[in-house]
């Protein structure tokens, strides 16, 4: 009994995102996975999602100033998850996650862009050992396979987009490999702590031009990316309460063979709480703020890197405040409202790219229908506004006259269906 608790307290933990330099960028759910025989679960979780946004300007912001523009996103995520006993001290976890995307931007002026196109495809295995009582070490395998566009002929380019309008921005990379070791430390009844530290190697891959007008592709080079976690969950009666702590470094990314930027060292917290009302009400509200340090550009001339004068980074705040009822045995009904804050404009040295400083607010609800014991089928729609501040000239050791960039808003909203279904 105590080992079933445990583990289920631990893998609620263990679920809790570990946000990175960006807050915006989340992992997708696998659904709620339902007990089949010998103790194994399959899932298999889709979602149809589009979202739509309209403003002055598109995305680069300094493309064809003064006329409106308009985007819209295509997302079907799909993933599968196989989660069972190996025996009764070994518990193994297999996930495969990947997508289909339809992206258009309009960015004013004529300059239209449209993608079509897979995703890159995520794969990991999990095993835990839960022989060992007080203690639950983990050891985990990703990989990310390049089936995704990171390169986009012509125009397409134009249809990257923001990252802070669409859950797409880019639409692939190379083959990235990490590994995770950790555990899962019981602390009394009520509470578990899990620490981890990870490394991931991410491959080179071949960009279209950074000028979309001409010039020649980019050889792209991401620097490896090491870090560490502690996170905490917490029972106290009816209020779940997690929390996350994330340190990451990244070393030197190169671009067409050269040295070029060391991205600076960032720092994530992330917190949940949860308190369940009644057993039709439960009320959610997350927490997560990044703050990314000033990077370290490769300077020619000296021959070595040197730390920038200004931090080009930004720091990231999302909150998101959820609650459900339960009407029926087999209707759920949600509402939720989110707030984002980027207090900066960060740049993103291997997009050749700024992202503009903004704050972004939504409302939404959620309808979730019990198909089956083993099956369910959710909505979701979201209304959402942004506003986007100024921007001055760019000073590159001199400044770029007609570069900065004027408040602005922006409008959208997302509608998805989806379901999960437990074999």
């Amino acid at each position: 009994m105590v080992k079933r608790y445990v583990t289920a307290l631990g893998i609620a933990a263990i679920m809790l995102p570990a946000w990175g330099a960006d807050v915006a960028a989340q992992a997708q759910p696998v659904g709620t996975a339902v007990q089949v025989s010998s103790g194994w679960a399959l899932v298999f979780d889709t979602e149809a999602r589009y979202t739509s946004w309209s403003g002055p300007r598109g995305f680069p912001n300094s493309y064809a100033p003064g006329t409106p523009a308009r985007g819209s996103l295509f997302h079907m995520p799909m993933a599968m998850a196989l989660t069972g006993l190996v025996n009764p001290d070994l518990k193994l976890e297999l996930l495969a996650r990947t997508g289909l995307v339809e992206a258009r931007q309009n960015a004013g002026g004529g300059l239209v862009g449209t993608v079509r196109t897979m995703t890159d495809t995520v794969v990991s295995g999990t095993v835990t050992w839960l022989g060992t009582p007080g203690i639950q070490p983990f050891f985990a395998l990703n990989a990310n396979l390049p089936t995704g566009s990171a390169y986009l002929n012509g125009t397409s380019a134009f249809a990257r987009m923001d990252p802070d309008l669409v859950e797409v921005p880019t639409f692939g990379e190379g083959f990235n490999l990490g590994a995770t070791l950790g555990a899962n430390v019981p602390i009394g009844e009520n509470s578990m702590a899990t620490f981890s530290v990870s490394h991931t190697h991410r491959g080179g891959f071949t960009r279209d031009p950074t000028d979309i007008f001409g010039g020649p592709d980019t050889r792209i080079q991401p620097g490896a990316s090491t870090s560490g976690t502690a996170q905490l969950a917490h029972m106290m009666g009816a209020l779940l309460l997690r929390a996350a702590a994330t340190y990451t470094y990244t070393s030197a990314t190169r671009i067409d063979g050269g040295l070029a930027v060391i991205q600076g060292d960032s720092f994530a917290l992330t917190g949940t709480a949860a308190y369940t009302w009644s057993p039709e009400h439960q009320t959610t509200f997350t927490a997560a703020y990044s703050h990314t340090r000033s990077n370290a550009n490769f300077i020619l001339a000296l021959n070595q890197f040197q730390r920038e004068a200004f931090n080009s980074n930004s720091n990231a705040l999302r909150l998101r405040l959820d609650h459900s009822w339960r009407v029926t045995q087999d209707w759920t009904l949600g509402v939720y409202g989110t707030w984002f804050n980027r207090d900066a404009n960060a740049y993103i040295p291997t997009a050749f790219q700024f992202i503009p400083a903004k704050t972004k607010w939504g409302l939404g609800g959620s309808a979730r229908y019990q198909v089956a014991p083993n099956a369910a089928i959710t909505g979701r729609f979201e209304h959402f506004w942004v506003n986007q501040s100024s921007r001055p000239d760019i000073d590159f050791g001199g400044v770029i006259p007609g570069s900065a960039i004027p408040a602005l808003s922006f409008t959208g909203w997302t509608v998805s269906l989806g379901g999960n279904i437990t074999f």
